[in-house]
């Protein structure tokens, strides 16, 4: 731990944390029990993760973001400012969240997947919101300010451009209930 991370003074975390090589921790996070960070991985200022919960390698986490207890957050995640990340979420390899992005409990988030933060009129709309219990397949994409409500599955590759409230399975471009 010591001599490859960046650590700031002020860190606090509890009882048996691990963390990688090549990290760097900002003033002001805090870290529960029983959590892992992987290597080459940035805790911005001011964030926050539960107990229990597994950070995996190159993943850039931005200020103010929380993430709760039990959570896999694998590889390669970047999230934007202010992101809430709830209690047992899975957000797999390579997926971006865009400022004030909430993940409500237990929902999944497969590999690649993208929550877009502007229109096509170069407007910036953040505040995306996903449900509990919800499932969205790998490569999708799900435009800024989207609502994607509980009990959801997206197929994989599809693009929500449009809310999305009641329970069910959608697939496509743009994103249809199918069942």
């Amino acid at each position: 731990m010591e001599g490859t991370n960046i650590i700031a003074s002020d860190f606090k975390s509890g009882s048996n944390f691990k963390i990688g090589h090549f990290c760097i921790i900002h003033e002001d996070v805090v870290i529960g029990d029983n959590v892992t960070v992987g290597n080459y991985t940035i805790l911005h200022k001011g964030v926050r993760i539960g107990a229990g919960t597994k950070v995996g390698s190159y993943c850039e986490v931005e200020e103010g973001t929380k993430i709760g207890e039990k959570v896999i957050v694998q590889g390669r995640i970047r999230t934007g400012e202010h992101c809430i990340i709830e209690d047992g979420v899975t957000i797999k390899y390579g997926t971006i969240l865009t400022s004030n992005a909430t993940l409500k409990k237990n929902c999944f988030l497969g590999p690649n997947v993208i929550t877009l933060g502007s229109t096509h009129k170069r407007v910036t709309v953040h505040g995306t919101v996903i449900g509990e219990n919800t499932y969205i397949g790998a490569g999708s994409k799900i435009a800024g300010g989207i609502q994607v409500g509980n009990d959801i599955a997206v197929g994989a590759l599809s693009f929500v451009n449009k809310d999305i409230l009641e329970a069910g399975v959608y697939a496509g471009i743009p994103a249809k209930k199918i069942k």
